[in-house]
């Protein structure tokens, strides 16, 4: 299973990478250990993508360990459009049907699993992300 975590599309300040997909300058970040203690306090300018950080956890907590869970920057259409395409047709989509689906897919704060977008626009809860996303994994029929 890929779970890709649209993140917010707020960043002004250039398309740098950064730690966790969160830019160059300011980053979002997931494990503040990755940043020394600068001032008494970390590395973390962006406290408002908390909520974001805390939906990874809890997918990352709550779901199989073979389970993919990236954060994504909606502008990396390099990565994004093949891998959705590829777990569209996966799913016995059409190309062309994958194509359009996957250009429509990175909208803001979008919870995507297997190339299928099951939130979009406001970021859940932790523990509704979790649970549409295991209900979106779970063979047809079957009970989350």
């Amino acid at each position: 299973m890929r779970v890709l975590l649209i993140r917010p599309w707020d960043m002004s300040d250039g398309v740098g990478a950064g730690c966790c997909s969160g830019g160059s300058a300011k980053g979002l970040c997931i494990e503040p250990e990755h940043h020394p203690p600068r001032g008494g306090t970390r590395n973390i300018e962006r406290t408002g993508w908390a909520p974001l950080a805390e939906v990874y956890r809890a997918l990352r907590d709550g779901l199989p360990a073979d389970a993919e869970v990236e954060i994504v920057d909606p502008r990396n259409h390099s990565f994004l459009l093949p891998v959705l395409v590829r777990d569209l047709r996966r799913r016995g989509i059409g190309w062309w049907s994958a194509l359009r689906a996957a250009i429509r897919a990175p909208a803001y704060a979008a919870i995507i699993v297997d190339g299928v977008v099951v939130s979009s626009g406001e970021l859940p809860s932790r523990d509704e992300a979790l649970r549409v996303v295991r209900a979106a994994a779970a063979p047809d029929g079957e009970r989350v």
